[in-house]
């Protein structure tokens, strides 16, 4: 009797000892798959942005560049920038420095013809076609009075090879002409806008504008290739 009821008893022990490996691979598996998550975790997007000139505009402004293939690299897309020259071809102002000209004889009653000069400062070459925006500024660089109005005329595309000019012909009305509803302001220069694009250049001109945007002191004319 004494022999078959140790049989059992070691039998089953045996049986317990052998399931504990067992149990022991089975309870080390999640701590495995708990770490799995940490190791795989994809790698966080970057999303390319754009700037105004710029923001820019701008009638506008210039993109980053985004990758096509494989996952961008955070680093690479912190310090990335817009290009400077325009997708289109256009010329921007970034790339244009201006002036302005009396036209020889270009005076008139109450009014003088003047012409705003671009050139192509970049190294690249560039087009500028139609209107530019042009207005009246304080020393604060604050708009003075209306913005000129549109002259007709036929706008042809003018391409600017670097250190190549075009002209915007303007005609600029004295303020003295129209008296106390004018309220005359002291003024520094103009801001001009390239043709097609928001961001704008300063031309001094110091003298009197009209604050009152009742009153239209100037009109321009599409640009146009410098006569020889």
């Amino acid at each position: 009797m004494t022999t078959r009821l140790s049989t059992p008893r070691l039998l089953a022990a045996a049986v317990l000892l052998g399931t504990l490996p067992l149990a022991g691979c089975a309870s080390g598996e999640p701590a495995q798959e708990s770490t799995s998550p940490a190791s795989s975790a994809a790698a966080p997007t970057v999303e390319a942005s754009s700037s105004p000139e710029s923001s820019v505009p701008a009638s506008a402004s210039p993109s980053a560049d985004s990758t096509e293939s494989g996952e961008p690299d955070p680093s690479e897309a912190a310090t990335s920038s817009p290009t400077a020259a325009p997708t289109d071809g256009a010329c921007t102002a970034d790339m244009l420095s201006a002036a302005l000209e009396t036209e020889m004889g270009g005076g008139a009653a109450g009014s003088v013809y003047r012409q705003i000069i671009f050139t192509n400062a970049s190294d690249e070459e560039c087009e500028i076609t139609g209107y530019p925006g042009v207005s009246y500024v304080n020393a604060a660089g604050e708009q003075v009075g209306a913005p000129a109005e549109r002259e007709p005329g036929e706008s042809a595309e003018v391409v600017l090879a670097p250190g190549e000019m075009a002209v915007a012909p303007v005609k600029q009305t004295n303020a003295e002409n129209y008296g106390a509803e004018c309220e005359p302001t002291e003024v520094t220069g103009l801001r001009v806008y390239p043709p097609n694009d928001t961001a704008s250049l300063l031309v001094d001109q110091v003298g009197t504008a009209c604050a009152s945007e009742d009153v239209v002191l100037m009109t321009v004319a599409p640009t146009k290739p410098l006569a020889p």
